[in-house]
């Protein structure tokens, strides 16, 4: 049963952890802000200001290299420590994955419920639920 939930929790967070990276790649790498942001505006790209533009390019790309060094974090901890089987890792995955995953899904669902935008719920719901079920097996694999 210990093999089990280990082998769980470290499936859910390496998923969880590559989910954040490809995430944070999209974002890091965007030239301009999302549709679904210029959805949320009721606006398109080119009718924003540039010095707009700029400011919003740069909270996305920001935003983007927290979820890309996050993510990274992530996979560095599940590769190096919790496959050694030093659980604090699996616990430390797990809380700082959901540092950010929690107040994320929070953000979007916002924005999903307050604006005509459509931004990735979805997927931001799987990346914490991922994260939770690898918290929990980690528990049970001590």
């Amino acid at each position: 049963m210990e093999l089990l939930a280990y082998n769980l929790s470290f499936y859910c967070y390496a998923a969880a952890s590559i989910a954040t990276i490809l995430f944070g790649l999209v974002y890091a790498t965007r030239k301009q802000i999302m549709p679904y942001h210029l959805q949320a505006l009721e606006t398109t790209w080119g009718a924003i200001d540039s010095k707009y533009q700029f400011m919003f390019r740069m909270l996305l790309n920001g935003g983007g290299y927290f979820g890309l060094a996050s993510g990274l974090y992530m996979l560095i901890l599940l590769w190096i420590p919790y496959s050694a089987k030093q659980l604090w890792a699996g616990y430390t995955i797990g809380l700082v994955g959901l540092v950010g995953a929690l107040p994320l899904g929070y953000v979007v669902y916002r924005v999903k419920t307050k604006t005509k935008g459509e931004p990735p719920f979805l997927l931001i719901i799987l990346i914490n639920l991922l994260l939770i079920v690898g918290l929990v097996a980690c528990y049970f694999s001590s």
